[in-house]
């Protein structure tokens, strides 16, 4: 089929007739009908319509209706399929729709429910020897339609993105108001983003993707990957705003305690990493103090290597505390000095604590001969004065370990 200045033309083109009438006449003098039959089947047979309020389905809907079979009547006349600025009216409608959140489904699926609306009513007159006509009246809405789904599809989606931008925008600032201690009452009701009484306030960690140490690949892009599809996960829950990088980030969540172990699961899944939370709860007011707080809390997690998960302040209290610089702090750590250079000694007291001071268990994760582990301890009892086999001494050799890591690790 050529193209002719920018239009879609059917070549020779001539007046198509039913029952002997050409069919733009026909269309136009059944016009009034023929819209009142598209509304009818609109509210009947797609729900969305159905719901709207009568003001603007007698109003924009019958208007758009109107000028969506007038340009079918200009198409049966001419045999040109319309572009440019005829089609202005439909591409404003898509946005109108856009903007009030209608489904592009259902606006395509009026657009050619009033084809067939149209085709079924010039159908019923064809005569036989005017089946060529018929055929090409098909031809011509089939190219119509094609044209109008393209031009509807791309502003509604030129809109919908547009809309998107602003309300990101928008909830940028909120969060940034929010994470600066300013008030945000005042913009959050003029952007239309509502506060909640008490915010979940997130402190994210994003482990490495496989695909960031590949060879040849690069790592920006596998990062960035990651990031958009955590992004988009945290899109899905309605009133979250987030402030994250390829390495993690902070983010208010409007859920409880309860739902983040599974949007912990979610986001690991999508992003294809572990990922961490640091967690805990605050009114818009202390946001600022909360976020400070978690972002503490991922240094303690980071410091002394616990496994991803969801923690709170209640599950780090010890290693929190000692994090803090203070002459106590100082004076635990430097309990464990002797063992500075002693990786061998340092990493068996690690793994005889974990296992619950079990010295078998240790010895088969080290890979070493119980009499091994037997010997270090007594090393490190010798060294530092400190026995990891006494029950008085525990809760110090615990708390110095602690204290050692925080202070020997990089800010």
């Amino acid at each position: 089929m050529p193209r002719v200045r920018g239009v879609i033309v059917v070549t020779d083109h001539k007046d198509l007739r039913s029952g002997g009438v050409p069919v733009h006449e026909l269309v136009r003098s059944r016009l009034p009908r023929l819209v009142d039959d598209v509304l009818t089947r609109l509210v009947a047979e797609i729900p969305l319509y159905a719901q709207l309020p009568t003001e603007e389905l007698q109003g924009d809907i019958r208007r758009i209706t109107d000028q969506s079979l007038r340009a079918f009547i200009e198409t049966f006349r001419t045999g040109v399929v319309p572009t440019g600025d005829v089609l202005a009216p439909l591409r404003e409608s898509a946005r109108r729709r856009a903007e009030e959140g209608v489904p592009l489904e259902a606006l395509l699926a009026a657009y050619h429910l009033g084809g067939k609306v149209c085709a079924d009513d010039v159908a019923a007159g064809f005569r036989p020897e005017e089946l060529s006509d018929a055929i090409l009246l098909n031809r011509l809405i089939l190219d119509f339609l094609q044209q109008v789904t393209a031009v509807v599809s791309a502003s509604y989606f030129e809109e919908r993105q547009s809309i998107a931008g602003e309300d990101q925008a928008s909830r940028q600032a909120v969060l940034a108001a929010l994470l600066d201690g300013r008030a945000v009452d005042e913009a959050a009701v003029r952007t239309g983003v509502r506060l909640p009484a008490e915010y979940l306030v997130a402190g994210l960690a994003f482990g490495t993707h496989p695909d960031e140490q590949q060879p040849g690949v690069d790592p920006e892009i596998v990062a960035r990957r990651k990031l958009r599809r955590v992004r988009v996960e945290l899109d899905r829950l309605a009133g979250s705003m987030a402030n994250l990088s390829v390495d993690g980030g902070i983010a208010l969540l409007p859920c409880t305690r309860s739902e983040v172990d599974n949007l912990r699961t979610r986001l690991s899944r999508v992003a294809g990493v572990d990922i961490t939370l640091a967690i805990t709860t605050s009114p818009p007011s202390d946001v600022p103090a909360a976020a400070a707080l978690v972002r503490d809390l991922l240094d303690v997690i980071r410091i002394h290597r616990h496994p991803p998960g969801v923690y709170e302040l209640d599950d780090l209290v010890l290693e929190f505390q000692l994090s803090r610089p203070s002459p106590a702090r100082d004076r635990l750590a430097q309990l464990l000095a002797p063992l500075e250079d002693r990786a061998d000694l340092l990493s068996t007291l690690r793994c005889y604590l974990d296992n619950a001071r079990s010295r078998r268990q240790t010895a088969a994760d080290l890979h070493v001969h119980a009499n091994t582990v037997d010997y270090r301890l007594k090393q490190v009892a010798r060294l530092t004065g400190l026995d990891p086999g006494s029950d008085d001494q525990l809760p110090r050799i615990v708390a110095a370990l602690v204290a050692f890591d925080a202070q020997r690790s990089p800010v």
